[in-house]
């Protein structure tokens, strides 16, 4: 027997006297793996503590259901089955750690999707995790471990039939904790976004969502949500979407086709916060000529902040959540899409962004969302796709047709932040000069943010020098707030705001020489992009059964976030957004263009 062998029997040796004692370690190390990693983030619960308590069962029975599986196997396949589920539950809440880190919110099984896409852009720096939690963790791992070495070579005394009775007790426990404790949301109007029944039936707010149920309950309802398979909508469902399209309406307004007929040029600003204007002189000239909307905001829906944005502004409605397959996107009948409805007015529409057109999928996507192309920046010959100002060079491409759209995607202001970035290094003196800071990821910001800037100059230039800008209209938008930071304290103190959801304000303006510039104070988001252009350009857009509301209609001015919670005018909402919401979800999972 060599070394290690004799020390794990002797470190085992006690526990043998004791049979069953690994088996309550390891129950413990469920336990507290779950209890510990959840109070990490109390600060992100919805629901009251007591509501907490009284899911507790949850997290129990889930420790139980393994244990009493592991007392099934015999000694060898004991210590195997212990090892791997406690190492597995370990590494699932460090991902989680890591995951909230960087994009505020849990792990979702659902993000496997984008996960290809979002590796191009994934750096070290990116990889953050408390060290308190951390050290919780491999805390938790070594008891879990242990527990799995402790395993005694002989069988355990009536171990099959104590393992069977402790899966019927922990089956029990979790099927009253669902259905009793939990209960069970029968209707399609909540009267409360913390009502846990609505959080568990809904299951869009995975921050809300893991503080409440506790990571083994979570996993389990992750999974569960990807297990259902398309179908076509029920004819219940669709008398749904009719009554909901019945009752609303879009009215003509004071600048119902004030732009129609010029051409428009759409910029989705990669990671632009409203503070980096402040080192962008360029575009902060455009926007003090422009339309602004001062009370915008960029809700994050999923994980992939860019193409969640992309894919609401193109299309008027809310990304893919819970049981609704990736697919969609490429796949669906989209017929409100930006680029369908310029087109169906003569219109040219392309798409441009220096990643490939891999990247979220986006040759397949925007082609079915009704673009001509998408241009990558090997197609345009940039030299180097994360430098903007070399985007300019596509602007014969950009500018081709009568009329023309063109939507266009910047890609400076995109992490990782570096000193070796060659964006930093492009314009590393003069982020230094002007930002008088130096405090987190700050120089770094200002110095992608200038790079994004110079795309804006020549932008307008070029469209000026070409006698276009007369005739063009240029819209600016964010993705997200710049969380590349990877400060949110730091951000929120610069923007004066002292929540998340609040952070989530960006800029939002219209450049055009035929509208006066101004600034409009009612409450937007990304969802009301394509609404707002609708109407101006005089698109024949489907209002009723769009998510969002045109900008200067009487409806809307709220802004509502991932977690139903809202800004902005209204008191009683709650009963309006989870109503959109459900719909925005049939029209997606059900395709609901395609079948009609």
């Amino acid at each position: 027997m060599n070394k290690t062998a004799v020390f794990l029997s002797r470190l085992a040796g006690p526990c043998r006297r004791l049979r069953w004692l690994h088996l309550a370690l390891f129950w413990t190390g469920l336990t507290a793996l779950d209890l510990g990693f959840r109070a990490f983030f109390r600060h992100l619960q919805a629901v009251s503590d007591a509501e907490v308590l009284r899911l507790l069962p949850f997290t129990l029975g889930w420790a139980l259901l393994f244990t009493a599986a592991a007392a099934l196997f015999p000694p060898r396949g004991r210590r195997i089955f212990m090892a791997v589920l406690g190492g597995a539950a370990a590494v699932l809440a460090g991902v989680h750690g890591f995951y909230i880190s960087m994009f505020r919110s849990f792990f979702s099984f659902a993000a496997i999707a984008f996960s290809g896409d979002g590796a191009a852009f994934m750096d070290l720096s990116y990889l953050m995790i408390r060290p308190l939690l951390l050290l919780w963790l491999i805390l938790c791992l070594g008891v879990l471990l242990l527990a799995a070495l402790a395993v005694p070579d002989d069988p355990l005394p009536r171990g099959r039939k104590a393992g069977l009775a402790g899966l019927v007790l922990a089956s029990v426990m979790l099927l009253f904790t669902r259905f009793s404790l939990l209960g069970v949301s029968t209707t399609v109007i909540w009267d409360d976004e913390t009502d846990p029944a609505f959080l568990y039936e809904d299951f869009s707010d995975s921050n809300s969502c893991m503080t409440m149920l506790g990571l083994y309950q979570y996993t389990f309802r992750d999974i569960q949500k990807l297990l259902p398979l398309p179908a076509p909508l029920t004819p219940e469902e669709r008398a749904e979407i009719e009554a909901f399209a019945a009752a609303r309406s879009h009215k003509d307004n004071g600048m119902s086709g004030l732009l129609e007929g010029k051409n428009l040029i759409l910029v989705q600003l990669e990671a632009i916060d409203t503070w980096m204007l402040d080192y962008m002189p360029a575009l902060r000239a455009v926007k003090e000529n422009s339309l602004s909307f001062s009370n915008h905001y960029t809700p994050a829906y999923i994980t992939a902040g860019t193409f969640n944005t992309e894919f609401i502004v193109n299309n008027g409605l809310l990304p893919a959540t819970g049981t609704i397959s990736m697919a969609i996107y490429s796949s669906n009948t989209f017929p409100n899409s930006l680029a369908t409805l310029f087109r169906e007015k003569g219109y040219t529409a392309n798409s441009f962004h220096g990643s490939e057109g891999n990247i979220y999928n986006r040759t397949a996507n925007h082609a079915n969302w009704g673009y001509q192309a998408f241009h990558s920046g090997t197609d345009m010959g940039m030299a180097d796709h994360t430098m903007d100002s070399q985007l300019v060079g596509a602007l014969d491409r950009m500018t081709a047709g009568d009329p023309f759209f063109s939507f266009v995607i910047t890609y400076s202001g995109h992490g990782p932040y570096g000193e070796d970035n060659p964006t930093y290094l492009a314009h590393r003196e003069e982020a230094l000069r002007q930002a008088g800071r130096t405090d987190g990821n700050y120089v770094y910001a200002a110095a992608h943010a200038m790079e994004t800037d110079l795309f804006v100059k020549g932008l307008m230039e070029g469209l000026e020098h070409r006698g276009l800008l007369d005739d063009t209209v240029v819209v600016f938008y964010a993705d997200h707030y710049n969380y590349y930071m990877l400060d949110d304290a730091l951000c929120m103190d610069i923007k004066g705001v002292d929540e998340l959801n609040l952070l989530q304000r960006t800029d939002f303006f219209i450049y055009s020489r035929a509208l006066e510039a101004g600034t409009v104070e009612k409450y937007t988001s990304s969802v009301d992009v394509l609404p707002t252009l609708a109407n101006l350009f005089g698109l024949d857009a489907q209002y009723e059964l769009l998510t969002g509301h045109d900008a200067f209609s009487d409806e809307g001015g709220h802004v509502f976030f991932s977690d139903n919670s809202w800004t902005g005018r209204g008191e009683e909402l709650l009963d309006d957004i989870v109503g959109r919401r459900r719909i925005n979800n049939l029209l997606l999972s059900g395709n609901y263009w395609a079948q009609s």
